[in-house]
C-alpha cells in the first residue's frame, strides 16, 4: 500500500457534507491519535450523525480526505474495516437471531471468539439468562448491551460510537464508561455523541462543536 500519511490514528482533512439541499459542514479537518477521544457535539440537525456515518464508510462526503495510520480509507477499504467498530442508531444486529448468535455472526467477520469468551462478555454486559433469548424478544436497553459486546468482542482499534448510552441503566452506562477507558488506555481511539458529559479520568478527551454556522474544535 502506498502511504499517504505517516502519523498514527485518524486524520480527516477538508471535509464537506450535504443533507439535501443543505451544506451541514464544509472544510472540516481534525485529528485523533491513539489513546484519544473525540467527543463530538452539536445541537440536532448540526451534522453529528452524519459525520460518524461518513467516518464509518456508510456515507460519502461532497469533498474531503479521510486516514487511518496514513492510509486513505476509501482506497483501502476493507483493511480500514477490519480497524473499525461502528454503533449507530441502527444496532446492526438481526433481531430474529439470539446474542449469542448475532455475536458469532459477527464474530465471522474478524476474530474468532470461544464460546467461554462469549458467554463471559454477555454476562459482563448484564445479559445472563438472556443469551438464548431472540433479541426481538428483548428491551431496547438489552439491545444496545448485545451490540456493546459485539465491539468488546471486535478487537479493533477505533470505535465509532452514536449515542451508546442511550436505553442503558445506569449500572450500564458505568460498565460501557470502564470498557471505554479500557479501550483508549491500551492505545485505542474512540470517537462518540452523547448527550451526557464523558465521565472517564486519566483520558485525553478532545471536543469537537458542530454549531449552526460555524465550526470550531
Amino acid at each position: 500500500m502506498e502511504e499517504t500519511n505517516s502519523s498514527q490514528g485518524l486524520c480527516v482533512k477538508h471535509l464537506t457534507c450535504e443533507r439535501g439541499y443543505r451544506e451541514l459542514f464544509n472544510d472540516l479537518s481534525f485529528d485523533v491519535f491513539p489513546g484519544e477521544i473525540l467527543h463530538i457535539k452539536g445541537e440536532n440537525g448540526t451534522g453529528k450523525t452524519s459525520l460518524l456515518r461518513i467516518l464509518a464508510g456508510l456515507a460519502l462526503p461532497v469533498c474531503g480526505d479521510i486516514s487511518f495510520d496514513g492510509y486513505d480509507c476509501r482506497k483501502y477499504r476493507s483493511e480500514y474495516n477490519e480497524q473499525l467498530a461502528f454503533m449507530g442508531h441502527k444496532l446492526g444486529i438481526k433481531l430474529e437471531l439470539t446474542p449469542v448468535e448475532n455475536i458469532r455472526s459477527y464474530c465471522e467477520m474478524g476474530k474468532s471468539h470461544s464460546d467461554d469468551e462469549i458467554m463471559a462478555v454477555l454476562e459482563k454486559v448484564g445479559l445472563y439468562g438472556f443469551e438464548q433469548m431472540y433479541c426481538n424478544q428483548l428491551s431496547a436497553g438489552q439491545k444496545r448491551r448485545v451490540a456493546l459486546a459485539q465491539a468488546l468482542l471486535s478487537n479493533t482499534r477505533l470505535w465509532i460510537l452514536d449515542e451508546p448510552f442511550t436505553s442503558l441503566d445506569v449500572i450500564g452506562v458505568d460498565y460501557f464508561l470502564t470498557m471505554i477507558q479500557q479501550h483508549v488506555s491500551q492505545g485505542g481511539i474512540l470517537l462518540l455523541t452523547t448527550h451526557q458529559e464523558v465521565n472517564l479520568k486519566n483520558c485525553t478527551i478532545k471536543y469537537l462543536h458542530l454549531p449552526s454556522g460555524e465550526l470550531s474544535i
